[in-house]
């Protein structure tokens, strides 16, 4: 009724393609994360030089309120970075739990990551929520 079960050393499969697959896939993972990253940083930075823009400006009055609001909204976002930075850097272990952290974190209604990270659309493309 049931046949012998496969052993994992049947000669007639050939290994010698599984582990070159297996070596390459997470590194194409690894390189689309990286390249994801690389896309949220460098919006962080067209956001925090728009940012510095817009502070410059309300130094002399020149800014509107929305400009400023955007621009606290940027600070803040800054301030995450920095707190997940520390995260990182302090705590053991951080790349296993910052996982948990952010989506117990969202759960209390708390936000750890930035707006881009949260919605990667570029900031000019994103509509404006009505009030």
């Amino acid at each position: 009724m049931f046949g012998p079960s496969p052993t994992p050393f049947d000669p007639s499969r050939d290994y010698g393609a599984v582990l070159p697959n297996l070596l390459r896939q997470p590194r194409a993972e690894l390189e689309a994360g990286v390249q994801k990253l690389r896309v949220l940083l460098s919006a962080e930075s067209v956001q925090t030089r728009e940012m510095l823009e817009i502070y410059a400006r309300a130094s002399t009055g020149k800014a509107s309120r929305e400009e400023v609001g955007r621009a606290n909204d940027q600070m803040m976002d800054l301030i995450r970075l920095a707190g997940l930075g520390t995260f990182f850097t302090v705590v053991p272990g951080s790349m296993l739990l910052l996982p948990l952290m952010v989506a117990a974190a969202t759960r209390m209604g708390i936000r750890l990551l930035p707006d881009t990270w949260v919605d990667p659309a570029p900031p000019e493309k994103k509509q404006a929520a009505p009030k």
